[in-house]
């Protein structure tokens, strides 16, 4: 290892760069042109770069939420669509075992209104108009 004389310097391409901070002459004022220009292009840009992060990651965020919200609502619209659909399947399979039943049948025509062979009608004078107030109503799909 050899060491250097005591009177001599290092070449221009060893030495260290130096870092010139701007020195503004009063807080919140804009740096001129001559101060930005002392500051390093890299670090400029990798603060360009952070700010357009910081935008980026804010906007993925808030997209983020809105789908989760979207999503939600979608979720419990189909969950009732299921259950609607669910109760349409057991009504129609509750017809279906009823369907060659005599007596089913029959309620169900005298529900609707129809009177068999042989039975005489009485109507009272206060009785409400229309056949369907005989029974309660069921919901067919």
């Amino acid at each position: 290892m050899r060491l250097r004389p005591e009177g001599s310097r290092r070449p221009a391409w060893m030495k260290a760069p130096k870092l010139y901070a701007p020195k503004l002459s009063w807080p919140g004022r804009l740096p001129t042109w001559a101060e930005v220009q002392r500051l390093p292009v890299s670090m400029m840009i990798a603060c360009l770069l952070a700010g357009l992060g910081a935008v980026q990651l804010t906007f993925l965020i808030g997209n983020g939420l809105y789908r989760s919200y979207v999503w939600q609502a979608q979720t419990r619209t189909v969950k009732g669509e299921i259950a609607a659909l669910n109760t349409d399947l057991r009504v129609l399979r509750e017809a279906q075992a009823h369907a060659d039943d005599p007596q089913e049948l029959q309620a169900q025509a005298r529900c609707l209104g129809f009177v068999g062979k042989g039975e005489t009608v009485i109507v009272a004078q206060d009785a409400p108009d229309g056949a369907s107030n005989n029974c309660d109503a069921v919901r067919m799909p």
